[in-house]
């Protein structure tokens, strides 16, 4: 008989199997995310690596249907203006959000550029890029939380084609959109594609 500890053994997460198993999904089933779930996500983005503790994002949670219908429509309508590879991607963009239960849309609060502008306009490029690259680590972050909750996202540039309508749409004064996430329970299996050999991206310096 085996002798009780009083220790719960953890589940062990092989997280490279994680990351490589991750899909990108854009058809979600009618189901609802409940609020602990999303929770779960969120909270992953949260602890992404920041820019020196300074933490230049913000997460605008859209699960209204009427909202995220409208969100959809504002990419459709640009998409007339379009040529054609810009229509091909919008349309496509727009039915994938269109069709998501959640959408998380992802803001830069600007306060890295905020604090460089104190040391001189010349630090001000960099701090933009230290912003982007702070907001994308959380979004890789809710992105493999979400998969590991059995949650299907995707992560979508295109509406920053838009983002000044959308912005006036959702109301967002001074924040700056970096993506938008759509999340939902997986209607279909998604892609992967085949990524290079470690040596063909590689250097080593001797």
């Amino acid at each position: 008989m085996r002798k009780k500890t009083g220790k719960t053994t953890a589940k062990k997460v092989d997280l490279l199997k994680l990351i490589k198993n991750r899909r990108t999904i854009r058809k979600y089933q009618d189901r609802p995310i409940s609020k602990r779930i999303l929770n779960k996500i969120i909270e992953a983005g949260v602890w992404g690596p920041s820019v020196h503790g300074i933490q230049p994002w913000q997460f605008l949670v859209i699960n209204n249907a009427s909202f995220i219908k409208e969100v959809a429509k504002i990419l459709l309508r640009r998409s007339m203006e379009k040529e054609i590879a810009g229509r091909i991607l919008l349309d496509s963009t727009a039915n994938t959000i269109n069709n998501a239960p959640l959408l998380i849309a992802v803001y830069n609060n600007k306060e890295v550029v905020k604090l460089a502008e104190k040391f001189g306009d010349g630090y001000k490029p960099f701090a933009r890029i230290a912003e982007i690259s702070a907001s994308s680590a959380a979004i890789q972050n809710m992105l493999l939380m979400a998969s590991a909750l059995g949650v299907g996202a995707c992560w979508l540039d295109m509406p920053l084609f838009c983002q000044n309508e959308i912005n006036k749409f959702l109301n967002v004064k001074e924040e700056k959109l970096v993506a938008i996430l759509t999340l939902g329970y997986p209607a279909e299996k998604g892609k992967r594609s085949q990524r290079k050999l470690i040596n063909k991206i590689m250097r080593c310096i001797p």
